[in-house]
């Protein structure tokens, strides 16, 4: 049976193909790839690892690696996305057209095949601290400053912050528009480890702002009075996927949209810079101090929240010794330490 292949025109103006094996990468490098198995095209556009291209049955699905994007039949694909392939399609990238060519049919069979090799995405609910980060006045910012300077602003506040998350064992969910959103996962039941990982991480992003205030003085007038605010809660949700795309993993449930409203008023309605639920704080009240904000009425939700702020000058003495948490049987106890703060 014929395998499905693609088919272009290199810098030669030579007709070129590749059959579809199992998989084939396509790229500027494509670095430890047999080259039975890639495609290299030396275009500054194309990523160095920009789509690979994997058999499921005979129906061939592209996913995306790129940074400056790839187009399948003149649509852009979602970053990160997937998407199936079939007879006719062209895929786009820098200069070139790739297509695609599949001469036969998948009949039901083969369908029932591929179905069966597709993994199964199942709902799961479980236990999560959400820390959402969100820039204060972003709308003026950007409306007063050129939006090559927004960019800057973001990406050098995104960079930091990923890593602090990183280092504190969070996930990244997103990072869009003035907002980075992180979470820890605690599972069945409620873990006062991972709410204390959060916590800590607001308060470890909170001591960067005036070193990235710092940084950009004088090279981009965005961040010279840049502020933030935080939103934490501690919540059961629903885990899974939307869609396609790797990208899509979803949390869904009230304390996923508390996390975004608290962030909205932290530092604006409500003085303190990071403000917590009040599961979030019965979970770290032990280890970290929180100060009582009492009921507050947050936009689209009903009746009033009890919430609690944890401030730096409590939780990061200007002594320059910062907080780490230690772990014995159920209880955490708080040791201070120079230098964990970056």
């Amino acid at each position: 049976m014929p395998s499905p292949y693609l088919e272009w025109i290199d810098e030669k103006k030579k007709i070129c193909r590749l059959d579809i094996i199992d998989r084939v990468f396509i790229g500027r490098v494509c670095k430890g790839i047999d080259d039975t198995r890639r495609i290299i095209l030396k275009h500054p556009a194309v990523s160095r690892d920009h789509v690979e291209i994997n058999l499921t049955g005979t129906q061939p699905i592209l996913r995306d690696l790129s940074k400056n994007g790839t187009w399948v039949n003149n649509v852009r694909l979602a970053a990160g996305s997937t998407k199936p392939l079939e007879d006719g399609d062209v895929v786009g990238l820098g200069e070139t057209q790739i297509h695609i060519r599949c001469p036969c049919q998948v009949d039901g069979a083969k369908n029932d095949e591929m179905e069966s090799t597709q993994t199964l995405v199942t709902p799961r609910e479980v236990i999560v601290t959400n820390v959402v980060a969100d820039v204060r006045g972003f709308c003026s910012i950007s409306q007063m400053e050129e939006s090559y300077r927004i960019y800057e602003l973001m990406k050098e506040i995104i960079q930091t912050f990923c890593t602090i998350v990183h280092d504190h064992k969070g996930t990244v969910k997103d990072y869009t528009g003035d907002e980075v959103y992180a979470f820890w996962e605690h599972g069945s039941h409620l873990c006062k480890e991972q709410a204390v990982a959060a916590c800590l991480t607001a308060l470890e992003q909170a001591q960067t702002v005036n070193k990235i205030r710092a940084k950009l003085a004088g090279v981009n007038p965005a961040g010279e009075s840049l502020r933030l605010g935080w939103g934490i809660t501690t919540g059961k949700v629903t885990m899974s996927h939307y869609g396609w795309r790797v990208t899509d993993l979803t949390l869904v449930g009230d304390c996923t949209n508390s996390a975004f409203r608290l962030s909205s008023v932290a530092n604006k309605k409500l003085k303190s810079e990071i403000v917590v639920c009040c599961q979030t704080a019965d979970l770290v009240r032990e280890s970290l101090p929180t100060d009582d904000l009492g009921l507050v009425t947050l936009r689209g939700r009903f009746g009033q929240d009890h919430v609690y702020g944890i401030s730096r000058e409590r939780n990061c003495p200007e002594s320059g010794l910062n907080y780490e948490p230690s772990y014995v049987g159920d209880r955490i106890s708080v040791t201070d330490f120079p230098e964990m703060i970056h």
